[in-house]
Order: structure tokens, then C-alpha cells, then sequence
């Protein structure tokens, strides 16, 4: 592929993706209950409605900001570590986190028995180094990040088929260029090559108007790196309809109180995270070991973290929507692996691998503003 190719790709997926923050999301555009009610002298087929009532508004387009305020960020030098040594020399310092986050949503197929959604995300992190020590030794790692912020920008496609009146399959398909990359700098530039790729699919059930789950298998990077996990959804509203639960678990849990058909308020988590791929280190780098050769551009950031939150949403006017959200944000993981050949690994929960570096983020409030088009 020609370097104008790669760039004007690059450039199509920041302007025209969104993400679906790696949830599996059921609602449409259409109102399938029409279909219910059809009368006919022949034999109707009757397909089950991906919605139920009440769901918080499904986001065409979003376009929002993220501000992260100060936390203590603890690096380690470079070396070969098991996850929780603790004996080494770290460097700590205080860092704030902001940027732009744009999401859209475009239905391409949406009929009773079949809907096709795709979209995509840009998210953008830059970083502000707030130090306490003036003389401060500099950090590789840290600097990188000042300088360059981290970006990630995904394409993704949604599949609900039902499979029956109260049954269905949903499939996600997700791919995602991470990095602190620029297309400004030559050294920075991305590499097609390092796209990640998370798939989830589940099966289940929608009994009635007011709830459904489903139970499934995701492979996903949402803690940080590649991981095989169990996936429960589980969306329920109430009989007075005031009140209820959007769950698809691990990723995200909300209780959702409705004020009316303006404004409602969803308190719970969201678990966020990815793979981000670190460009232009250092090729001969500084280590416990002096055998150690990290090959350039095999760096890799294993960003996660918890967002424990409030989560408010108002129509302004028509379907036009405003969403502020404020929380604590809880680090789970941050550290950087040193990827053998830059080929990507999966250690899962039990596996031994080494990491390159251990660092830890300390607990910081947070506040999300976004501006949304959602679905009538």
C-alpha cells in the first residue's frame, strides 16, 4: 500500500468512525413493533425486536470532550519484570489527561430479519506533565507521551439477527489503529501493520417488552491486551417503567432512573481500555539486564481502567442530546510490553510472560461532556 494510500485511509477513519466503546449495541433506528401486529390470511413470520423500552438513546453521531485531572503516574525503568515485583527504583510524578473524543453510527441495513450497523471512533489523549520536583530526571516513556498524547481510531460493524419471535444473535466485529502516532512527524507515523482486532458474538433472549439478555464470548483488548472473556447482557425496565438496568458485563453496568421522556441519569462503571503501540523508542535502551535488545517500534502500552460514574442525559431539542458524565477513574493496568518480532501475544490471566516496564496511575476524578444525534 503507497504511503498517500495509508494516509488517506488514516484521515477517512478519524473523520468518518465512531466507536461502540467495544459494547454490543441493540438498538436500531426502526421501530420493528409495527411488524407485530400485521394481519394477514397467510402465515406471518414474526421476528424479535432488538429494542426494549426506555434504553438509554442510541448515538448516530457524538462529539465530546474528556478531561482527567491530576493523578500520580509511577514508572519503571526498562527491565524484565513479573507482574508485581516491586523492587526497583521508580519514578513518580503528576500528570492530567484531556482530549477529543468523536463517535458516529450508520445503519446500512435495517429490516425486521436482519440489521447491519458500522461505524467507528476517534479518540484522542494528550497528556500534561504537573511536576512537584523541578529537577525531575527525564523519562523515555513519559516524554513520549507529552509529546505525542496517545490516539486510537477503530472501525466496526454490528450484526442483530433474529433468530425467532423472542430469540436472536448479535455479532461484533471491531478494528483498531492505537499509537502515539502523528501524521505530522515522519518518526511518528502509523503502522498499518499493528491494527488490533477485537470479535464478540451472543446469543439470547427478549421475553417481553421490557427485557432481554444474552450470553456470549468476546475476544477483546478492553483490559488492556488480548484477552478471551465471558460476555452477560442483561437490559431490564420496570413495570412503571421509571427505573432500570443496561448490563453487558465485564464491560459496563448502569442502573437507569427515568425522570421523563427528556432527561434520565444512569449511575454504574464502564471498563475502558486498549493496546496502544509506542513509536520512535529508543532501540538500545537502558535495562537491569544489560543483554536486553528491544527491538524499535515493539513497544506496547496496556492501557485499562475502571470509570466509576454518574452519567447524565437531557434532550435539548428534537434529537439532539446532551450527556454529562463524572466519576472517579480507576487505573487496572498500565503497563508496556516488548513485543518479540511486534507480533502481538496473548498471556490471558494466568500466563508468565514478562512485561518491559511496571507503572502505576493513582486514582483521579474525571468529567465527559458530549454533544449526541440519537435515534427517534
Amino acid at each position: 500500500m503507497s504511503k498517500f494510500l495509508k494516509e488517506s485511509l488514516l484521515i477517512l477513519l478519524a473523520t468518518l468512525s465512531y466507536t461502540l466503546y467495544s459494547q454490543i449495541d441493540t438498538n436500531a433506528e426502526e421501530d420493528y413493533s409495527q411488524y407485530e401486529n400485521v394481519s394477514s390470511e397467510g402465515k406471518i413470520k414474526i421476528y424479535c425486536n432488538p429494542k426494549i423500552f426506555d434504553l438509554s438513546p442510541n448515538r448516530f453521531v457524538s462529539v465530546g470532550y474528556d478531561y482527567i485531572f491530576n493523578s500520580k503516574m509511577t514508572t519503571s525503568p526498562y527491565a524484565i519484570y513479573q507482574d508485581g515485583d516491586k523492587n526497583f527504583t521508580s519514578r513518580t510524578s503528576k500528570f492530567s489527561t484531556h482530549g477529543l473524543r468523536v463517535n458516529a453510527n450508520v445503519p446500512v441495513i435495517s429490516k425486521p430479519k436482519f440489521l447491519w450497523q458500522m461505524g467507528g471512533g476517534y479518540i484522542r489523549s494528550l497528556y500534561k506533565e504537573n511536576n512537584e520536583i523541578t529537577q525531575l530526571v527525564i523519562n523515555e516513556f513519559t516524554s513520549q507521551l507529552t509529546n505525542y498524547g496517545l490516539t486510537s481510531t477503530n472501525l466496526n460493524s454490528t450484526f442483530f439477527v433474529p433468530t425467532g419471535e423472542k430469540n436472536f444473535i448479535i455479532i461484533q466485529a471491531m478494528g483498531e489503529l492505537n499509537g502515539n502516532y502523528n501524521l505530522s512527524d515522519e518518526k511518528h507515523k502509523p503502522d498499518f501493520t499493528t491494527i488490533r482486532s477485537s470479535v464478540s458474538a451472543l446469543y439470547g433472549k427478549r421475553p417481553h417488552d421490557r427485557k432481554q439478555w444474552a450470553v456470549g464470548l468476546s475476544r477483546t483488548y478492553r483490559a488492556g491486551e488480548m484477552n478471551y472473556i465471558p460476555v452477560v447482557m442483561y437490559n431490564y425496565t420496570s413495570v412503571n417503567r421509571k427505573w432500570g438496568t443496561e448490563i453487558l458485563f465485564p464491560a459496563r453496568a448502569s442502573y437507569r432512573r427515568k425522570f421523563n421522556s427528556r432527561s434520565l441519569l444512569l449511575a454504574g462503571y464502564e471498563l475502558e481500555g486498549t493496546s496502544y503501540r509506542l513509536y520512535n523508542m529508543e532501540n538500545n535502551v537502558q535495562t537491569a539486564d544489560p543483554n536486553i535488545f528491544v527491538k524499535k517500534s515493539s513497544y506496547e502500552l496496556r492501557r485499562s481502567e475502571l470509570r466509576f460514574r454518574l452519567d447524565y442525559q437531557r434532550q435539548l431539542k428534537g434529537f439532539v442530546w446532551l450527556a454529562i458524565q463524572g466519576g472517579i477513574r480507576y487505573d487496572l493496568s498500565y503497563n508496556v510490553d516488548a513485543l518479540d518480532g511486534g507480533n502481538d501475544f496473548f498471556r490471558g490471566f494466568f500466563g508468565s510472560q514478562s512485561y518491559l516496564m511496571l507503572n502505576q496511575v493513582g486514582l483521579a476524578p474525571y468529567v465527559n461532556v458530549s454533544i449526541n444525534l440519537v435515534s427517534p
